[in-house]
């Protein structure tokens, strides 16, 4: 195709028609043209670009741009072999019940508006079936929308996957990763599947190093935190030191909200 034929489908488009170009410019304009009538890219679409200078820049698609933004969450979930975690859940969409439910969703939406400033997160309690795991999924994915590097884990996967690589660099490689994420979710923290191995020698330090950086931290149990406190006691009476300052840092760390009716959502 000679330059006047490729100057003339610059000069008949809608979008360009009206732009004063240069040889080259002309030539990167047509191939902006061709791109976008075409559709060659599958998870791109070309953006033409004037300033500083004309080029071509590549705008990821709606599922693309959701495929990068979870890519980092769904790698967590895989190196720590949670399952729970719900991917559509929306907190638009979470169907409020009552006073407490919507008290906390409010105070994640609150939450979102400065997700890396440190906030004290949510630490939901109540029966299975309230909706804790919905809500803690639906915030985890607003949080991938503002890019924001969030670790979701369901405790019992979390302390199996640990246990396995016990012995290993794997083991503290893990820990570290839950200790500086930006936001770290944990849910489903029950005394019935902490032992006191992943208490003082997990859970206790990451809980420690997030206070001390300032990084938030989201939590749900069916337990509230004093009852959470009184699983985790044994018959020695050391534990009741360790089990206080677990206490105190998710005090710290949290803001309790109590889930009472099952959650229905549509």
């Amino acid at each position: 195709m000679s330059f006047e034929e490729i100057k003339q489908t610059v000069s008949n488009d809608p979008e360009t028609k009206n732009l004063q170009l240069s040889v080259r410019d002309t030539y990167v304009v047509y191939q902006y043209i061709l791109q976008r009538d075409e559709k060659v890219l599958k998870d791109f679409v070309p953006k033409l670009i004037l300033e500083p200078y004309v080029h071509i820049s590549y705008i990821p698609t709606v599922e693309k741009q959701k495929q990068l933004e979870t890519s980092v969450l769904k790698r967590h979930l895989e190196t720590f072999e949670s399952e729970i975690y719900i991917a559509d859940a929306n907190l638009e969409d979470f169907i409020i019940s009552d006073a407490y439910q919507e008290k906390a969703v409010q105070y994640a939406k609150k939450f979102l508006e400065k997700p890396l400033k440190f906030q004290k997160g949510l630490y939901l309690y109540g029966p299975y079936g309230a909706g804790k795991s919905y809500l803690l999924s639906g915030l985890a994915n607003e949080l991938t929308k503002q890019r924001v590097n969030v670790v979701y884990v369901f405790m019992p996967d979390l302390i199996r996957t640990l246990k396995a690589n016990i012995g290993s660099d794997q083991l503290e490689k893990k820990i570290n990763i839950l200790k500086r994420c930006d936001v770290l979710i944990l849910d489903d923290l029950g005394g019935e599947n902490v032992s006191s191995w992943f208490r003082d020698e997990i859970l206790l330090p990451i809980l420690h190093y997030r206070l001390n950086a300032s990084l938030s931290v989201h939590i749900s149990s069916n337990s509230s935190i004093a009852q959470l406190a009184k699983s985790m006691l044994t018959d020695k009476e050391t534990d009741i030191i360790k089990v206080t300052r677990i206490i105190k840092r998710i005090e710290d760390l949290t803001k309790p909200f109590k889930f009472e009716k099952t959650f229905t959502n549509d």
